[in-house]
């Protein structure tokens, strides 16, 4: 790893993904070995996801997000992604879209 912290490397690396609109928090446990080396536990994350259209195509984009983590906290470290699908033309609805009016 270089000297930027490993948030940082990980927030970098999936916003190489053309589906990572924005990285909304990334949270890195950090555990200090016998050598006062310091090896990441797990790491969170959580992505504002854009540009799907399909919803067969979120489990390999999961992966992938998955392996970009992993390739700046190492192949064997649990990642948590919670994505945030966000729609990027979304239009004003109107109250009656929502709301059943009364027949009184």
């Amino acid at each position: 790893m270089s000297q930027s912290s490993p948030a940082a490397e990980i927030r970098t690396a999936l916003l190489t993904s053309a589906y990572v609109g924005e990285v909304l928090q990334v949270q890195v446990e950090q555990l200090r070995g016998a050598q006062d080396e310091i090896t990441i536990s797990s790491v969170g994350v959580r992505a504002s996801i854009v540009n799907v259209s399909d919803l067969n195509a979120v489990p390999p984009l999961l992966a992938e997000l998955r392996s970009l983590v992993r390739g700046v906290a190492g192949a064997d470290t649990p990642v948590f992604v919670e994505p945030d699908f966000t729609e990027p033309s979304r239009e004003d609805v109107p109250t009656e879209s929502i709301v059943i009016r009364s027949w009184d």
